[in-house]
């Protein structure tokens, strides 16, 4: 043992939403310190999260360490050797007083990236992507993206799935017809034709808020036409329910729901599935014509993921779209950020902006009736559009 200190090196915790600019802020720093500086810097540890796992995330933390924890405002946070640092701006203070850094990357662009590796590395695992978007009496307010866990529960995804993909039979049009408060929301209402089928397993527990699971009238009996989401822990649901997928997307929206309020664990508007689907990464429809497929693939090299999943961009008009988008969107997937921004890029419907809820004896609020009939015109549209010339397209 030599008189020398021994030097403790600095290590990072980084933990942020990915699609963020000042989580890939601090994610690029922290790893150029660590590549530049390898006898100062330990390699840091990096969590990276979307919005359902980033709220429930740091709001341990804040239980956990309090303090200046509560104060954070922004889609990231940073430790140093256990301590509590602060967002991206402490960190670059801290940094530009040691070192000079100088930056020319875009964040978007890098979030939309390191994006697009996560659901690639969902999709590895053999697993699924789905998403719902709902409507409120009528007024879109954003989309679920769930996570299905094709490698543990094959037969229980692989049913939901079908389901999100049929336009006909499928939960397109269905209901959130239950709303249990702080426990699950009940959906696909009773229009789907139903088959028996069993529990599968019960390996993935009802543990946090999110989990997507089957409903049934007793073991082994109808697991095919409704499921729940679960609003928080519900561990009494382990061995009744089959868990078979996670919400990752769209905890905001799931808020929403939530919050309408209920008659006998009857929500009081109307809250309808408007569409889903699965998502995909696919930069080539499957469905094009010989022809088309060549015209599509000289189109390849000006096509970027530039636009994939923007949480904060919802419930927008998109001004322009791609015939990429155009056939993603007629397909019933999205992959695109203009994909989830256009729920309706042929069209703008006045009571797409009506607000949930309203003065005095509800009448601002729509009833079922017009909320059918703009569910109703979206299909007729959707139906009945036409694709663009490739001539016609501005890219």
């Amino acid at each position: 043992m030599t008189d020398e200190a021994v030097q403790v090196k600095d290590k990072f915790f980084v933990a942020g939403l990915i699609p963020s600019p000042e989580f890939q802020k601090c994610r690029y720093i922290v790893k150029k310190l660590y590549m530049s500086h390898p006898g100062q810097y330990e390699r840091p540890e990096i969590r990276s999260m979307l919005n359902v796992e980033w709220e429930e995330f740091l709001t341990k933390l804040k239980r956990t360490y309090g303090n200046g924890v509560w104060g954070i405002r922004r889609n990231v946070i940073v430790f140093n050797r256990g301590e509590f640092v602060g967002d991206d701006k402490v960190l670059l203070d801290n940094i530009v007083k040691l070192y000079q850094f100088s930056f020319n990357t875009n964040w978007s662009d890098m979030g939309n990236c390191h994006l697009v590796d996560v659901f690639q590395n969902i999709m590895d695992k053999f697993r699924q992507l789905v998403y719902m978007m709902i409507s409120i009496n009528g007024r879109v307010i954003g989309t679920l993206l769930f996570e299905l866990y094709s490698d543990i529960v094959p037969l229980a995804c692989e049913n939901f799935l079908n389901k999100c993909k049929n336009p006909e039979e499928g939960f397109s049009g269905t209901p959130v017809h239950r709303i249990v408060k702080n426990s699950w929301v009940q959906c696909g209402g009773w229009g789907i034709p139903e088959r028996q089928m069993r529990c599968e397993n019960y390996v993935v527990p009802h543990n946090r808020r999110g989990v997507l699971c089957t409903t049934n009238t007793g073991r082994h009996k109808n697991n095919t036409s409704q499921f729940f989401i679960t609003l928080g822990p519900t561990p009494w649901m382990d061995q009744k329910y089959v868990a078979f997928g996670q919400l990752i997307q769209g905890a905001e929206i799931l808020r929403q729901i939530e919050e309408v309020p209920t008659y006998y664990e009857a929500p009081k508007y109307s809250i309808i599935i408007e569409m889903t689907g699965e998502v995909t990464l696919d930069r080539i429809p499957d469905y094009l014509s010989s022809n088309q497929r060549q015209e599509f693939e000289a189109l390849l090299p000006t096509i970027f993921y530039d636009g994939l999943l923007d949480a904060k961009s919802y419930d927008q008009i998109s001004p322009t779209a791609s015939k990429f988008d155009w056939m993603k969107y007629k397909k019933g997937m999205y992959g695109l950020k203009s994909d989830l921004k256009s729920y309706l890029p042929f069209m703008h419907l006045l009571d797409y902006m009506i607000p949930l809820g309203g003065e005095g004896d509800d009448k601002n609020v729509i009833d079922s009736k017009i909320a059918e009939d703009i569910r109703l015109t979206i299909t007729q549209k959707l139906n009945s559009f036409t694709l663009p010339k490739i001539s016609d397209i501005t890219l």
